[in-house]
């Protein structure tokens, strides 16, 4: 009888791990699919425009997230079996989301009202909110928590389908670039309220108002946490943004471009590690131990194939930039660039397992000041390289500071792991 369970239970993560896969699938194909048509009829600076507000819409959804995508998916996971905690849990995050989308709401206006370069396509990044809009009722993060992955897969292939119909419908002259955010945001506005419904239906949750002071003690109490993912969007959006403002255009859609296959992996990267943060959790309250050797498993399955898919990748860089609709400029002036950006995904296969650890261990304390002093190097490494040496100068800043991340979440991470259960 006991075998029999064991084997159930083991067919269910295997099931479950197709199904979620099947789902994040789309996340990973959908931009293979619709960049080449985008550059085609846009350009590469159109797609260096549709970057922007891409980028103020992602820095924006952190806020909007605050550490919920996170710490929430914990929480679910580890008061699974407590239905009164839980629905607790989903009304103090979603109204604290509610507050705090009023609040980018009005800087975003602020920007786009004030600031020449967010009112030169101020349509563009107004437009960008809607993604920023449909993030507030995502239901992902609850149903992770459950490990409810055929609900999480179904809202990703509906949306990300509906947001590729549209695109090929819509965007047809060069100045429809402005449009292109906004069907993203509303194939995932439509779809994250249709498992927002079925999630209120099937778990019997009622939405009901907490107490303001409640939502105000968990804002307060994850600020910092909010703070370290803003630096790490920073990170993340700079590279873009300084490329443009240094170098125009047309080199941010040069950039974009590389950036595309980076992004291929970094979603590859947190996709997986995302299907197993809520049972490595769940182990960790048994033993950190537990967790830990859960964690070193499919760490270093999730290396072994981002690391093969980047050597692939780096002896095909023409044919990849000419997939996408580069100019041959474009494929002459980055092919090289392309291999050597090869490197930061599987830098990536390391240091992002490695700040997972650290929620796991619960050290986010520390994790902030990481996240901030790195964001710092990394953006001032930028700085002093673009203007000389271009986009192979960002390029460069990216690969130090990942060997930066992987060198500081190590230590505090593992290697503090280690001595702990030595001792």
């Amino acid at each position: 009888m006991q075998k029999t369970l064991q084997a159930y239970i083991a067919d269910k993560k295997k099931q479950n791990f197709l199904i979620y896969g099947l789902g994040q699938a789309f996340n990973l194909v959908t931009p293979v699919i619709v960049v080449p048509h985008i550059v085609k009829v846009c350009g590469e600076e159109g797609l260096g425009k549709i970057g922007y507000g891409f980028a103020l819409a992602l820095f924006l959804i952190l806020v909007v997230d605050y550490s919920f995508e996170i710490k929430g998916t914990k929480e679910v996971s580890e008061n699974r079996h407590d239905p009164k905690l839980l629905a607790r849990i989903f009304n103090t995050t979603l109204f604290s989301k509610l507050m705090l989308f009023a609040a980018v709401a009005a800087i975003a206006f602020l920007l786009i009202t004030t600031i020449p370069f967010f009112n030169r396509e101020g349509k563009l990044f107004g437009f960008s909110m809607a993604i920023v809009l449909a993030q507030v009722f995502n239901p992902i993060w609850y149903l992770q928590g459950l490990e409810n992955y055929k609900a999480v897969s179904l809202i990703n292939i509906f949306s990300k389908s509906l947001y590729l119909i549209l695109i090929y419908l819509l965007i047809n002259n060069h100045n429809d670039y402005v449009l292109v955010n906004l069907l993203l945001g509303l194939s995932a506005l439509l779809f994250n309220l249709g498992g927002l419904i079925y999630l209120l239906t099937r778990h019997g949750i009622k939405v009901i108002l907490p107490p303001v002071g409640q939502i105000m003690d968990i804002l307060k109490a994850d600020f910092t946490f909010c703070v370290s993912q803003l630096f790490l969007s920073a990170r993340q959006l700079s590279p873009l943004v300084l490329t443009g403002y240094f170098l125009g255009d047309f080199a941010a859609g040069q950039y974009k471009l590389i950036e595309q296959v980076i992004t291929l992996f970094r979603t590859f990267i947190q996709v997986f590690l995302r299907y197993f943060y809520p049972l490595a959790c769940y182990k960790a309250q048994e033993g950190m131990v537990y967790g830990f050797n859960f964690w070193k498993r499919y760490s270093a399955v999730n290396l072994l194939l981002v690391s093969a898919g980047a050597v692939f990748l780096s002896f095909f860089p023409e044919e990849i930039l000419g997939f996408f609709n580069a100019s041959q400029q474009t494929i002459r002036e980055l092919s090289g660039l392309f291999r050597l950006a090869l490197i930061i995904p599987v830098l990536m296969a390391c240091s992002l397992p490695m700040e997972q650890l650290m929620f796991i261990m619960g050290r986010n304390k520390i994790y902030v000041r990481i996240a901030i002093f790195v964001t710092a190097v990394n953006i001032v490494a930028i700085l002093i390289l673009v203007k000389d040496y271009l986009v192979p100068g960002v390029i460069i800043s990216l690969v130090v500071a990942e060997i930066l991340f992987i060198i500081l979440y190590f230590k505090n991470s593992c290697l503090h792991l280690s001595r702990k259960t030595e001792q």
